[in-house]
């Protein structure tokens, strides 16, 4: 049996799924918290390994009683943050700063198999788009909302990276918010009106997703928006509201763009990952 090893490294949470051949529906699947620091990063996503890999004592090693390391074909990599992929290190994680400047290979390296990185929203609309909510569709726009926000984007039925590999960093497109009583512009990054932080300092944010929603697909006029991450599975984004407000703001009549919510809940970038070794 060949197996493959999907790993997202979340601002909050690390997940991983353990895959049966890329066919696996069912993936198994388990997450800890993302510690603050590099070297007990490193040493929990050791842990992490070694334990799906039934070294260690993960709760359903049993699943994988007859896994023998050999068995291992490859380990993906969902990374937060800009990525050069010549040199193959993460560039800048505006969420996890530590871990500017790292090259996972280097790590993974240790556990003998093949390794393929790439940007964690990323993995998370390739996985949607081979066998989740936006499956049979050519163009997408995919955001992942959680402790940031981050967007992936399929045009043509292939994903688009842009001429430096740094497409779909929505979460830092920069809004202009009115103070009417200073008559003072304010400029925030899209992130900090709608991701993690925000919810819990303002509250709902849903119609301020909504906005920004629309304003992806005036830009890129997409067959099917899907959104993902924590805010979406966790239920505290309401889906109904980003569709009215998204709808309210979209000019053409002509774009009736389905605004949906991802199929594959919250590992579907750790199983994006995984699938990266059907590219």
């Amino acid at each position: 049996m060949n197996y493959f090893l999907g790993i997202d490294i979340g601002g909050t949470t690390i997940k991983a799924v353990l895959m049966r051949d890329l066919r696996d529906t069912r993936p198994r699947g388990f997450s800890i918290d993302t510690p603050r620091n590099k070297k007990e990063f490193l040493s929990a996503l050791h842990w992490l390994v070694e334990s799906m890999l039934g070294k260690s004592d993960f709760p359903r090693k049993s699943d994988f009683q007859n896994f023998q390391k050999s068995d291992l074909q490859g380990i993906g990599v969902g990374l937060p943050g800009i990525i050069d992929s010549q040199r193959e290190v993460l560039l800048r994680a505006r969420n996890l700063p530590f871990l500017n400047g790292w090259k996972p290979k280097e790590f993974f390296k240790k556990f003998s198999a093949l390794v393929k990185i790439e940007n964690d929203v990323n993995c998370f609309i390739l996985a949607e788009h081979t066998r989740g909510a936006a499956k049979g569709y050519k163009n997408v726009v995919g955001i992942a909302i959680g402790t940031g926000i981050g967007g992936g984007i399929i045009i043509g039925g292939k994903l688009y990276r842009g001429s430096h590999g740094a497409a779909g960093e929505v979460g830092h497109t920069t809004l202009g918010i009115m103070n009417p009583e200073l008559g003072i512009m304010k400029e925030y990054e899209f992130e900090e009106l709608g991701a993690k932080e925000a919810f819990k300092k303002l509250g709902d944010r849903s119609e301020i997703i909504g906005i920004g929603v629309a304003n992806l697909i005036h830009i890129f006029d997409p067959d099917i928006v899907v959104l993902g991450g924590g805010g979406i599975t966790s239920g505290g984004i309401k889906l109904g509201v980003v569709q009215k407000i998204a709808q309210k703001h979209i000019i053409s009549p002509l774009k009736k763009t389905p605004i949906v919510k991802g199929a594959l809940g919250e590992y579907a970038q750790a199983i994006g990952a995984a699938l990266l070794f059907e590219k």
